[in-house]
């Protein structure tokens, strides 16, 4: 029997529940009578490599290696694209950015995209939401059907709005709390000397003793830009150690978190996910350090974590490739809801199907995972473009499949792999969209604080 038939499902009298509160009634309701809440966080810019739990020898992640000893965890879990814009729409709306269309800094979601924070919000649920400033602001859609959706300059402001937040709850009412935390994200970049990832003390030296010291005299813009020549291994190794301080700091941060409010607000009854946005390159492929990964396995490999409140399924660990869009279909599974024929993704209490493929996409990038190859830059009805990766036998994508090394070869498979995406991709519902289409436009200072971290075109 596999793990999926021999799960426990909480018995929930949900449907009658979510009645209750919609119709005004069940104020004398307790909070064991509810259906399970839900939590999730968004670890901005941590790639999944570099998890403790998923093999990073670092001890990155000592909270989240505790918790994934109670959670399902996904070993090859995929974002939809390695920017922060299009990948949590994603997330939070269980479809792929050629849907949402979300891929701009003028773009808004449809009105016909349901997010969530709707889907639970319908069903009775209170809705929080915490996320840093910048491409989860409510212009482009994130704020729909929130309750409260507030922005934090880093971990301790989001302590501090989760602690009131919760509190102020209503108490008869399960609630989604979402919180997007972007301290591991490398800080603003300067032409003098100062560090590109900028974490709190102790945690710039956690991992290198003297990884400050050997930086202090180059610029994070520098590092951001750097395109002439590699820079010197002491100064590449430091600056891993760096990035690995501030995911060691949001690790003990989201400790911190759990251990003030997991009894008295119910995380101990709730679904949580832990995730990342996107990964992070750390100069294995160019000299400079812009860009998040791109296509590659550290940028769109992620961590993936869900843990249960019936117990189920603790420390199982699941090999085989899943994507974002898998979270809302396996979170409204959980929650007994029929599922959403509208929703490109599956139930991971169930599994998805290992010959379907995963997409990350955006205007100019098409990717296409089909194991254990990642097709990428091949346009449609040509698959004489691009470069194929077997990640079984390649996993750091060193030996790319072209049409210069292996023609035969990559023909055949780049042909199999686009018709599938074809014949899936036919299959996806394409949401209505709105007579106005255009975001709001960003601020002037919106633009600058997000060209400060590096987006410029984005």
């Amino acid at each position: 029997m596999s793990p999926a038939d021999s799960r426990v499902r909480r018995p929930f009298v949900w449907s009658l529940v979510a009645l209750g509160l919609a119709a005004g009634c069940g104020s004398d309701a307790s909070e064991e009578e509810l259906p399970p809440s839900v939590v999730m966080f968004s670890l901005d810019t941590m790639r999944g490599d570099h998890a403790g739990f998923l093999g990073y020898e670092r001890d990155t992640t000592p909270f989240l290696d505790e918790l994934a000893t109670e959670s399902i965890i996904f070993e090859r879990a995929y974002t939809t694209m390695s920017w922060t814009l299009i990948a949590h729409m994603s997330l939070l709306t269980g479809v792929y950015p050629s849907q949402h269309k979300v891929w701009t800094d003028e773009s808004v979601l449809p009105q016909s995209v349901p997010t969530l924070a709707q889907r639970l919000k319908d069903k009775g649920y209170y809705t929080m939401g915490f996320h840093f400033p910048g491409w989860l602001n409510p212009e482009f859609g994130f704020g729909r059907d929130f309750d409260v959706y507030e922005m934090h300059n880093n971990v301790e402001e989001a302590r501090d709005h989760i602690r009131k937040a919760l509190a102020e709850r209503p108490k008869n009412r399960p609630y989604f709390l979402f919180v997007h935390l972007f301290d591991i994200h490398n800080g603003d970049l300067v032409l003098e000397p100062s560090p590109l990832y900028k974490t709190p003390e102790p945690y710039g030296d956690f991992f290198l003793e003297g990884a400050t010291e050997t930086l202090k005299d180059t610029s994070s813009k520098h590092l951001w830009d750097r395109i002439q020549k590699r820079l010197p291994k002491e100064k590449r190794d430091a600056v891993v150690a760096q990035y690995d301080g501030g995911i060691r700091y949001v690790d003990d941060s989201l400790r911190a978190i759990w251990n003030e409010w997991s009894e008295p607000h119910g995380f101990d009854d709730a679904v949580v996910v832990v995730t990342s946005d996107h990964g992070e390159g750390l100069a294995e492929r160019r000299f400079q350090y812009q860009g998040h990964g791109s296509v590659f396995e550290e940028g769109l490999r992620v961590p993936l974590l869900i843990r249960l409140p019936d117990g189920s399924r603790q420390n199982e660990r699941v090999t085989g490739m899943v994507s974002h869009v898998d979270i809302v279909p396996t979170l409204l599974d959980y929650l007994g809801e029929p599922a959403d024929p509208n929703l490109p993704g599956f139930s991971l209490l169930d599994g998805r199907p290992a010959d379907e493929i995963i997409v990350a996409q955006r205007p100019d990038i098409h990717v296409i995972l089909q194991w254990p190859y990642k097709l990428t830059g091949a346009q449609p009805g040509n698959p004489k473009t691009g470069t194929i990766f077997n990640l079984e036998q390649d996993p750091l994508e060193k030996s790319p499949l072209t049409m210069k090394t292996n023609p035969e070869q990559f023909e055949e498979i780049a042909t199999a792999i686009l018709a599938a995406n074809e014949a899936q991709t036919a299959q996806w519902h394409q949401p209505e969209p709105d007579s106005e289409s255009a975001a709001s436009p960003l601020s002037e200072q919106q633009r600058k604080d997000l060209a400060n971290i590096g987006y410029t075109e984005d």
